[in-house]
């Protein structure tokens, strides 16, 4: 039996997207000890995994320093013995403790960059999907010679809320960046389209001040709308998604979140785009909803300013189109 360190530090979507493929590596060799290293408040999306996969949190705020990585490696990492680490982050903080681990034996495999790839598609010059992030993370176990047979069933995590009849539509409105959020003016009157059906209830979901007070406002104005902000902790949160007939969210952790559950994600493509790599887990092509322009896209993750100053890629997508998308779940 071998121990197999995975190191995914962040960002949320991110260790999301590993989930199935970190499970998947678990129940296809039972015979082994999975360790997964990430930030503690993602433990829950491994709560459905295998007896073999365990999950190590590290709070890089105490520990994120040099010194710090080395302290945690001492105390924490050298006493399992680790025998083969897939760096899935591959950043300068997991590349200390590569360092230590290689130092004590370990065999290391680090996920593939693509740099040149994904400079040619942020600049035109090609054209083609570029690989998902989950084959990415299943090609860095291929590297230390364990080849993954995709095997992750939906998560279906118990629901906190009670089962009324209805449908039930879920709406994420937010991303990390600005750029990737669909305007909210044009949004609230989604929202105001989809509160008025018969026989639906939308669940908005967010976090944080900012959020809570527009979502809370959008809830409080249309009826069968209800925020989601602060009410629940992540697990149960992803067993509301795990209801859903059909999710709206933005490039964001939602989407990934969502889409381990199995409930149909539509998602909205601005200054990213799906041919990069984020694209989720086990959705169809034609659930991206965007705007076909020249310059897209212009970011890998949404964070650069807009060229144009006109955020065409976001505006140029009208209220109609995304309700009438999101009818058809229904």
């Amino acid at each position: 039996m071998s121990k197999f360190l995975a190191i995914r530090l962040a960002a949320m979507g991110d260790v999301a997207i590993s989930v199935p493929v970190l499970c998947s590596f678990a129940k296809n060799y039972p015979q082994h000890t999975l360790y997964v290293l990430t930030k503690p408040n993602f433990a829950p999306m491994f709560a459905s995994a295998p007896d073999n996969l365990h999950v190590i949190g590290i709070y890089l705020k105490q520990s994120g320093s040099l010194l710090g990585l080395i302290r945690f490696f001492r105390e924490t990492l050298k006493p399992l013995h680790i025998d083969y680490v897939a760096d899935l982050h591959n950043v300068m903080r997991s590349w200390v403790l590569d360092f230590c681990l290689r130092l004590h034996g370990a065999r290391i495999a680090k996920r593939a960059k693509d740099k040149k790839e994904r400079l040619e598609l942020l600049n035109h010059r090609i054209h083609r999907p570029l690989k998902a992030y989950y084959q990415r993370f299943a090609d860095v176990f291929a590297k230390l010679g364990f080849a993954i047979r995709w095997d992750f069933a939906p998560w279906k995590p118990e629901c906190p809320l009670p089962a009324d009849g209805a449908k039930w539509i879920g709406i994420a409105p937010f991303s990390a960046h600005e750029g990737k959020v669909y305007p909210l003016d044009k949004l609230e009157l989604v929202v105001a389209q989809l509160s008025a059906l018969d026989g639906v209830r939308l669940f908005l979901f967010g976090g944080g001040r900012r959020e809570a007070e527009i979502l809370s406002g959008w809830a409080a104005k249309y009826p069968h709308t209800e925020s989601l902000v602060g009410r629940f902790g992540l697990k149960q949160e992803i067993g509301v998604m795990a209801q859903l007939s059909v999710m709206l969210s933005m490039d964001s952790a939602n989407m990934h979140l969502a889409s381990l559950t199995g409930t149909p994600v539509l998602s909205v493509w601005g200054p990213s785009h799906p041919h990069v790599g984020f694209r989720p887990w086990n959705q169809s092509n034609d659930r991206y909803i965007q705007c076909e322009l020249p310059c897209r896209p212009c970011s890998e993750w949404g964070s650069k300013p807009c060229k144009r100053g006109d955020w065409a890629c976001m505006h140029n997508i009208q209220p109609d189109t995304i309700a009438d998308k999101i009818k058809q779940y229904l």
